[in-house]
């Protein structure tokens, strides 16, 4: 279960060629704001006029594009990119450049392309450091520290975070401080260190609803109810859930409203109350497909085959976990593909398809022991617990059990440590 960040994206690294044009749109309207329209409307009869030619040279034929393709001028090209970005070099004083960097990386964010984010972002950090200013130097490490943290890349991340936080207090600016906070408890949330992550969720809603911000206080108890449902506090989750509800509708953001059926999905599936949960991941795919956010119907999608799997319908399990690793695929969301493979490999366990089930479930194991993911860690233990319970190999199955049980009560998942040693208990009892 993870935590959310400042925005509900997909976590793509590149832009694709459904919102190239949308990207391609809202980075000239922004660039505008700062260079005339005259200029902007020049560079882009040049780009026209290049592309034709070198088309043109080509054969009439762009190297990597599709058959029947548009051609037409997306600035998530690099080469594009670059040149509106020289563009406004030329034109800009380095306080206006980087705003507009800035600005461009909020963009490519929005639309998931993170690599390309991350990119724009540490150009506006040096052109804030070249020009001096301590607020525009502290924006840029909080928008990067984020882009880091949804990578899993939580030292960089940390790292960024740390230098904004220390400049914004000195700045007395709380609420991009509460940001901060935010997103530092969603790095430990991540990491499995609930503790920390709830102390930081609760600073960070303290300090959104001091300064007002409806949305993200929204966000940070959103934050809370998946942490509570993590240590099996599942009533106070979904009293969380429920005011952040009332936040997000107040706003009209669809995104977090989507994202906040999955969760309270999840914590049904947790309390065995499938239909209600189905019911939930439902509203979150309606939401999410119309918004076409893959990252989340991947989510809902995975959701739901949770759910028909705890129904034991293992087709429509099945084919559900398959969609939603299509969906992730799509997205780059590595944290939800580790996921994705888990619930796999408990459906080809149950399938008695027991090799398939090793290689799914070790998968999982071995991308959350990447990312330092510690929840995902035991589940995907626990999980290979019992296929080796399964395969009457006892003495895998309780080495499996012992090292969920650690984690689990490593990162306080209480719940989760009881039905654990349940398991060690049996299976000791069958080895006497």
């Amino acid at each position: 279960m993870r935590a959310t960040h400042e925005i509900t994206l997909p976590q793509r690294t590149d832009v694709n060629a459904m919102t190239a044009e949308i990207v391609t749109n809202q980075i000239l309207a922004l660039v505008r704001n700062y260079c005339t329209p005259k200029v902007v409307t020049g560079l882009m009869k040049d780009l026209r006029q290049s592309d034709a030619l070198e088309r043109r040279m080509m054969g009439g034929k762009i190297p990597g594009a599709a058959r029947g393709q548009r051609q037409g001028i997306s600035l998530g090209d690099q080469d594009k990119l670059d040149r509106l970005i020289t563009l406004c070099q030329e034109r800009l004083a380095t306080e206006e450049m980087c705003q507009v960097m800035l600005g461009i990386g909020d963009i490519f964010k929005v639309h998931g392309a993170t690599d390309r984010a991350e990119e724009m972002y540490t150009m506006a950090l040096a052109q804030g450091e070249k020009w001096g200013e301590k607020g525009d130097i502290a924006d840029a490490r909080l928008r990067r520290g984020e882009i880091y943290s949804r990578k899993a890349q939580w030292k960089q991340s940390a790292a960024d975070l740390g230098c904004s936080r220390e400049i914004y207090s000195e700045l007395n600016r709380p609420e991009a401080l509460a940001r901060v906070e935010n997103i530092l408890g969603t790095n430990y949330a991540e990491q499995g260190k609930i503790k920390k992550a709830v102390e930081y969720f609760k600073r960070a809603l303290g300090l959104f609803e001091r300064t007002r911000q409806t949305q993200m206080a929204g966000v940070a108890l959103m934050n809370l109810g998946i942490t509570y449902n993590i240590i099996g506090n599942y009533d106070s989750a979904v009293v969380h859930y429920k005011r952040a509800q009332s936040y997000f509708e107040e706003v009209g953001d669809l995104f977090r409203l989507a994202e906040l059926h999955h969760y309270v999905g999840m914590t049904y599936l947790s309390k065995r109350m499938s239909g209600e949960a189905i019911r939930e991941f439902n509203a979150s795919y309606a939401l999410s497909s119309s918004l076409q956010d893959t990252s989340l119907m991947g989510l809902a999608s995975l959701g739901k085959a949770n759910a028909y799997y705890d129904l034991h319908d293992l087709p429509v399990a099945l084919k559900l976990v398959s969609q939603a690793i299509e969906f992730f695929t799509k997205s780059g969301g590595r944290l939800s593909l580790a996921d994705a493979y888990k619930v796999k490999g408990m459906i080809h366990r149950d399938m008695k398809s027991f090799d398939a089930a090793e290689s799914y479930l070790q998968t999982s194991l071995r991308i959350n022991t990447e990312i330092n993911n510690q929840l995902n860690v035991a589940e995907s233990y626990f999980e290979i617990g019992i296929l080796e319970t399964n395969r009457r190999k006892t003495a895998e199955a309780i080495e499996a059990f012992q090292k969920a049980r650690a984690v689990f009560n490593k990162v306080g998942a209480r719940e989760d440590v009881k039905k654990t040693q349940d398991r060690i208990n049996a299976l000791e009892g069958k080895v006497r």
